[in-house]
């Protein structure tokens, strides 16, 4: 508990610790100094619901939340509604405007959008945080069909249907939900799986 305790006493000056520095270092302060001890005791806190920590990559497992709400904020900053939380001109003044567009447009969003929009929230590096927590949890994929560094949104995707009158060579999967239904949310996570499955 008493590693608890100097956890929850950072959270006045950050929303995160690092396994590897932070975390280190108040276990040794209270007497945990084994890194498997330490561990379990964030194992504990996280199944507790006291912080987050996820630990299915090595980049999720070095960042230990301490306040959700930032994870909130920052995942709300890419998954919002771009006519109302976005302003536009502040993407044209920084040279964005074609990421903007072609983020809430096409459900396509660039690194550089991505950091320009964290930036705020994290240092350059808890990019790639977020990023492989939304690409873990199928918020997003990875686009590998376009030289630039690109990333699939679906929840972005506008709800719109176009028909191809070109012939697709390949194989094709047609989905018809005519006579069920899906949960809200699921078909985007299909979409991602889709997409990351794709380029195998």
């Amino acid at each position: 508990m008493a590693l608890l305790d100097q956890i929850h006493s950072k959270r006045n000056q950050s929303c995160y610790l690092t396994l590897s520095g932070d975390i280190r270092n108040l276990g040794l302060e209270v007497g945990i100094g084994s890194s498997v001890e330490q561990e379990t005791a964030l194992a504990l806190f996280h199944e507790r619901g006291l912080l987050i920590h996820l630990t299915s990559t090595a980049i999720l497992k070095d960042i230990v939340v301490i306040k959700p709400q930032w994870l909130v904020d920052a995942l709300g900053k890419v998954i919002c509604d771009g006519n109302l939380h976005i302003d536009k001109d502040q993407f044209k003044h920084v040279g964005l405007e074609e990421d903007l567009k072609a983020t809430f447009e096409k459900g396509l969003a660039s690194r550089d959008f991505l950091e320009y929009v964290w930036k705020g929230e994290c240092e350059l590096e808890q990019v790639d945080f977020f990023l492989d927590l939304m690409e873990r949890t199928m918020l997003l994929s990875k686009w590998h069909f376009s030289e630039n560094e690109l990333y699939l949104i679906p929840s972005l995707l506008k709800a719109s249907f176009v028909e191809m009158n070109v012939k697709i060579l390949g194989i094709r999967c047609v989905v018809d939900f005519s006579n069920s239904f899906l949960p809200n949310g699921v078909f985007q996570r299909l979409l991602c799986l889709c997409v990351a499955h794709s380029i195998r």
